[in-house]
């Protein structure tokens, strides 16, 4: 079974996010364009959803699988149980398709969150989560790096 294409980090950018957010100044906009984006992520196939995909220490289940193309670029897919959370999901997944495991393992991508003005509104247990998805991708692209 093949991973659904999506248009993010190709049709749709951080920098695109970036530019629909500044355009929603108070936060209950933010969160409805944040919805906007679950909607445009593909679903994952049940047979994704495993217990090696799924990412503990989120508040909701959360999954991540991905493959790693012919040109060395990962190509990723989430799944959340929560619309906002797989919003969030589409933040991240929109600067780390198709990138390289090294261009991955040198990039910090929480930080978008810091810069798009959303680090604040993230609870405590939200963040935590969104940090182990960060590192199931770094972890993901260090072990590309030492098994090619």
């Amino acid at each position: 079974m093949q991973l659904p294409a999506h248009p993010f980090g190709t049709d749709i950018t951080v920098e695109d996010i970036a530019e629909r957010l500044q355009k929603s100044p108070h936060w209950e906009d933010r969160y409805r364009e944040i919805v906007r984006l679950s909607r445009q992520m593909p679903t994952l196939p049940e047979a994704f959803r495993t217990t090696e995909n799924e990412i503990f220490g989120c508040e909701n289940r959360v999954w991540i699988a991905h493959k790693l193309t012919k040109q060395g670029q990962f190509h990723f897919v989430f799944e959340s149980e929560s619309r906002i959370v797989k919003g969030l999901l589409a933040i991240i997944l929109s600067q780390c398709e198709g990138d390289s495991p090294q261009a991955l393992v040198d990039k910090d991508l929480l930080a978008v969150f810091n810069d798009l003005g959303l680090a604040h509104h993230l609870s405590a247990t939200r963040h935590s989560g969104l940090t182990a998805v960060a590192q199931a991708i770094n972890n993901a692209a260090v072990a590309a790096l030492h098994h090619p």
